[in-house]
């Protein structure tokens, strides 16, 4: 399965985009916290796409909610989207011991210790909920791990982002064909592996099934994973806190990830993202364009107010 993005030369942008993540890390985390907020609150005022897509993702996943509800699912999640991108520069430049000051504790963590005693590897699944910069930046640091990714769409800035998740030990490797074979060689030696499991695939690696009851074109990946390799597999997000720190909380997968029936795997795969999101979801980036492909026959879905 590749996750492909036509990338560009933009060394201006690049360059605007290093220099922010420069000041954002000479800030507190409290000045952090604030910013992203400001952001939350513009992306909420103004018109633009982010708001459009999630006040579509949250009516679609959440009817049974109330329209004030809804609002509120969607407000919050934006400012969580703008704290994320303030906090980029403690994720991508803090050292391991500034950043284990943010840490509130973990939950479950002898799930994924008891993997890793196993000896047949661990597929780590971080939906985009909370800040998975932090627990990728966690994992990597204790547990040398390798994570899957999407290179960015302007090129200069794709190293930038290895050498930032890459400085505590642990490794990246792009959604290519080359990318998932090192991915692979990686879980066949035991070793401890990561990727985003609520990314659209393209569509030939790909198939639709029920997320937050409705068809989401979903990988197939960790499917083919899951029955080659038999790894352990855990569901991991760091939840914000009140106090602006993580908590870091580990789950355990549903059963079913490798079934031979792809569309009951990938049901089940989206299942253990929805029993995430449905912990914390106004912390879910319901900006993502989750449901952009639809099955044949059904049209794009339409944006609109609550």
């Amino acid at each position: 399965m590749r996750m492909q993005k036509n990338t560009k030369s933009s060394p201006i942008v690049a360059r605007m985009v290093k220099v922010m993540i420069g000041v954002f890390s000479m800030l507190p985390i409290r000045s952090m916290r604030h910013t992203g907020i400001v952001i939350g609150s513009l992306l909420w005022r103004l018109p633009n796409r982010l708001r459009d897509i999630s006040v579509r993702n949250v009516n679609r996943c959440f009817p049974e909610l109330t329209k004030e509800a809804r609002i509120v699912v969607v407000r919050q999640s934006l400012t969580s989207t703008g704290r994320n991108a303030a906090e980029a520069g403690a994720m991508w430049r803090w050292s391991k011991e500034k950043l284990d000051r943010l840490a509130a504790g973990t939950e479950n963590e002898d799930i994924f210790r008891r993997g890793v005693d196993r000896g047949k590897g661990v597929l780590l699944l971080a939906p985009h909920l909370g800040n998975w910069e932090f627990a990728a930046s966690y994992i990597s640091a204790r547990y040398q791990a390798m994570a899957l990714y999407r290179p960015p769409r302007i090129a200069e800035l794709d190293l930038l982002i290895r050498e930032s998740r890459e400085r505590f030990g642990g490794s990246v490797v792009p959604a290519s064909g080359a990318g998932l074979r090192t991915f692979a060689r990686a879980i066949a030696a035991g070793q401890t592996v990561a990727l985003l499991p609520d990314q659209e695939p393209l569509k030939q690696h790909g198939v639709f099934a029920p997320f937050f009851g409705t068809a989401a074109l979903t990988m197939v990946l960790v499917r083919h994973l899951v029955r080659r390799y038999d790894p352990t597999v855990v569901f991991l997000f760091a939840e914000r806190q009140v106090d602006g720190r993580f908590c870091l909380r580990f789950r355990q997968a549903p059963e079913g990830l490798g079934d031979r029936d792809p569309i009951r795997a990938a049901t089940q795969l989206n299942l253990g993202v929805e029993e995430c999101v449905r912990m914390c979801p106004s912390q879910y980036m319901w900006s993502y364009r989750r449901f952009r492909t639809r099955p044949p026959g059904e049209g794009k879905p339409q944006s609109g107010p609550f």
